[in-house]
């Protein structure tokens, strides 16, 4: 183990890019392609963050025949094909890609740990030309949805990186509950879908309104 190391694992929407729009028209679109009526955008903009089949659960209407498991394919389907077409419709958000460069050039290693689908991180860090600044990606089609530790253990292990020197940064109590379960610290970040107090109670460790907090933040976080 490198005690020199330090590691920032970040949450992708919601925290690096405002994804809320297209996962709003993914959900109408998965619902039409499965014969429901539209959901409600705002149910869906209140679930961002959570496992997709278990958010879809959450505001899907009763009374079909349809599971959450097969509107989340065809949410998925429809996600990948706008990734093909580069179509996604993910802004960053303001300040974040200098934020990672100054890490990368402070000797921090980068990480995201996401409940996004992996050719929906794929198309999404293609798109922003970010690919190779991260040095570990972690999405639940290969481990256990947030805010299970896994994400945040495995990363821990595959980078040799000691855990009091790893921080999770997401927007989101299952961004937060990854680093509460994980044993890490957690930094809750209230430009994304989750209100303060959700944070706070979740157990976030600080919080921070911008990226330029963020960065200052992080300067001392394990000095």
């Amino acid at each position: 183990m490198n005690n020199d190391l330090k590691l920032a694992l970040f949450d992708y929407d919601g925290t690096i890019v405002d994804s809320a729009i297209m996962i709003v028209e993914g959900a109408i679109a998965a619902f039409r392609m499965c014969g429901l009526p539209d959901p409600d955008p705002k149910k869906v903009r209140e679930n961002i963050g959570k496992p997709l089949a278990v958010a879809l659960d959450l505001y899907m209407p009763a009374g079909y025949d349809i599971t959450p498991e097969q509107i989340s394919e065809a949410y998925r389907d429809w996600y990948a094909e706008q990734g093909r077409l580069g179509l996604q419709n993910e802004p960053l958000y303001s300040g974040m890609i200098d934020l990672l460069y100054e890490l990368k050039a402070n000797n921090w290693l980068i990480g995201v740990a996401t409940n996004k689908s992996r050719i929906g991180l794929i198309n999404g860090l293609a798109k922003h030309n970010i690919s190779d600044i991260f040095d570990i990606t972690l999405t639940t089609d290969e481990n256990t949805p947030k805010p299970d530790p896994a994400m945040a253990l495995k990363a821990i292990n595959k980078l040799n990186i000691d855990k009091k020197r790893c921080v999770m940064i997401g927007d989101t109590i299952n961004d937060i509950g990854l680093g509460v379960n994980a044993g890490i610290k957690s930094i809750g970040v209230t430009w994304g879908y989750n209100e303060k107090d959700l944070l706070v109670s979740a157990g976030a460790t600080y919080l921070v309104n911008n990226s330029s907090e963020l960065s200052k933040l992080m300067k001392k976080i394990f000095q």
